[in-house]
């Protein structure tokens, strides 16, 4: 198992300690080699490094200038102590043992034209389709970022459970600066972090993570997670899912803990 660490973007006004708690103990209960680093504005807990303030919903948009903080936080040397980073959301739960191939990134590109027409869940062919910035609802990247990282097939992503190797991880530390010199004050989320996947040369494969907004979720549609779904994707080898209630005291979260974390 590589080792990795779990960046968690915990809710700036619902979680409390024990919520985030209940996090970091669901995460090490599938996961037996890893830290944490943690961003919230004001719970005191020995894993908050970050204090960004993300809005009220955190909503995605401002999870960039967060997850900025936090590369500018870790050191080279931190950063090398680790094969993986998994950023993780404040509604997100883990229900089987993650795996991470070394040398691998995790990310949910979004490959072709038209993704949300096209994806059907983390055994979807990876085959880039088309020119997969420019989507039906508009252009990802105006600005052409990916010129200046010398990308020759961009795709954006979904950020949820994406994960990088350490590698990928030097190298957004390293243009994080540039990202927000380009797009000032924008949500870059979406963007970046695939980006640097992509730079490292490395290999990439879909995460294991199952959202209810998921486009393969097209048929349901259903906001929030129901005890049988998670039994459903759970055995299709799926081991992170969204979307959970943010407080500990979530009945999801509960069937997991009784079902799963015995």
């Amino acid at each position: 198992m590589s080792r990795c660490c779990f960046i968690i973007f915990a809710h700036s006004t619902d979680h409390d300690v024990d919520d985030l708690e209940d996090m970091i103990e669901n995460i090490e209960y599938f996961h037996d080699d890893c830290d944490f680093i943690v961003n919230h504005p004001n719970i005191v807990h020995p894993k908050v490094r970050v204090r960004h303030m993300p809005g009220v919903l955190n909503h995605s948009d401002f999870i960039f200038g967060a997850y900025a903080k936090v590369l500018k936080e870790l050191t080279v040397e931190e950063i090398k102590s680790f094969d993986h980073f998994c950023l993780v959301s404040a509604n997100q739960y883990f229900v089987d043992k993650i795996k991470f191939e070394k040398g691998v990134n995790y990310v949910q590109f979004y490959n072709t034209e038209n993704w949300d027409d096209l994806y059907i869940g983390k055994d979807m062919d990876k085959t880039i389709i088309g020119f997969p910035l420019q989507q039906p609802y508009g252009r990802w990247d105006p600005k052409d970022l990916y010129k200046v990282y010398g990308i020759e097939t961009p795709m954006p992503s979904n950020w949820e459970c994406l994960t990088l190797t350490s590698e990928a991880t030097l190298l957004a530390k390293e243009n994080v600066d540039s990202c927000a010199e380009t797009y000032y004050n924008q949500d870059m989320i979406s963007i970046f972090p695939g980006y640097m996947a992509l730079m490292s040369g490395q290999p990439w494969e879909f995460p294991a993570h199952f959202g209810t907004y998921d486009p393969s979720n097209r048929a349901l549609r259903n906001t929030h997670l129901f005890p049988e779904q998670v039994v459903e994707k759970r055995n299709a080898g799926y081991f992170s899912m969204k979307r959970v209630n943010y407080k500990r005291f979530c009945p999801v979260k509960q069937f997991i803990r009784d079902t799963f974390m015995k």
